[in-house]
């Protein structure tokens, strides 16, 4: 029995280090300069209720300033910027062709609230207490430190306003997420394919709810609070300061 399972760890030990090198390719700069693009045509349909959710819940109107940290091709942003005109929006992301899609989407909607600059999640550059609102979604994972970026949102934001982090949840079912895997039209890949993705490199290497809310009080936050949408297996953490 002892030399079945030794024949097995080499094995399981290769397919963790694959696993770990797919994880830091995914967060890599590189890797969302390269196929930025083709994330972009994939994951707009399947989180459009997810954005008009978050959208519709910031606690943020008036002639608010709001920061949208990893914003991508800007679809979170774009959607504040329509919905708030006299609000003034900045989406960050270190990904400078992300950034650019996100200029063009801007251009080709007319909007002139709102700009796109590149930036680091984990040392924001901007000064304290400088948001009304801030909002981060799908990006938390890809953070070097998941902890100091929650601190930096905190930093930016203005006494007693609201931050809203939203993430795919870790502790998702197999059933609910084969469930969700239904809504992507990649005809690329085989189903198990797409499955074992997102099951082990991308809600796989995410955060569950507890541990999402224990890094927002780690950072300073003081009310924090979490939200679900049906049939949607994210995360939505607000948090205030």
């Amino acid at each position: 029995m002892s030399n079945v399972k030794d024949a097995n760890r080499p094995a399981a030990t290769s397919l963790k280090g694959l696993l770990q090198l797919i994880v830091r390719a995914r967060d890599a700069r590189w890797m969302w300069d390269c196929f930025g693009p083709l994330y972009n045509r994939h994951i707009l349909e399947p989180l459009s209720g997810l954005y008009e959710h978050i959208a519709g819940e910031l606690p943020a109107g008036g002639r608010a300033r709001i920061l949208d940290v990893g914003c991508g091709p800007g679809y979170v942003t774009l959607l504040l910027a329509g919905r708030l005109p006299s609000a003034s929006l900045i989406g960050i992301d270190y990904s400078a062709n992300q950034v650019r899609a996100a200029e063009r989407l801007r251009e080709r909607r007319a909007l002139a609230n709102c700009r796109f600059e590149q930036g680091n999640a984990i040392s924001i550059p901007f000064a304290d207490d400088h948001f009304e609102a801030v909002v981060s979604v799908g990006s938390i994972k890809h953070w070097k430190d998941a902890r100091q970026g929650l601190r930096e949102i905190r930093r930016v934001l203005a006494p007693g306003r609201w931050a809203v982090v939203s993430e795919t949840d870790k502790g998702v079912s197999d059933a609910d997420l084969k469930r969700f895997m239904v809504r992507f039209k990649v005809w690329f890949l085989w189903d198990a394919l797409l499955f074992w993705g997102l099951r082990n490199v991308v809600f796989g290497g995410s955060y569950t709810e507890r541990e999402m809310v224990a890094m927002a009080r780690s950072a300073g936050f003081g009310e924090v609070t979490t939200d679900r949408l049906e049939d949607c297996p994210y995360v939505i953490v607000k948090a205030r300061k």
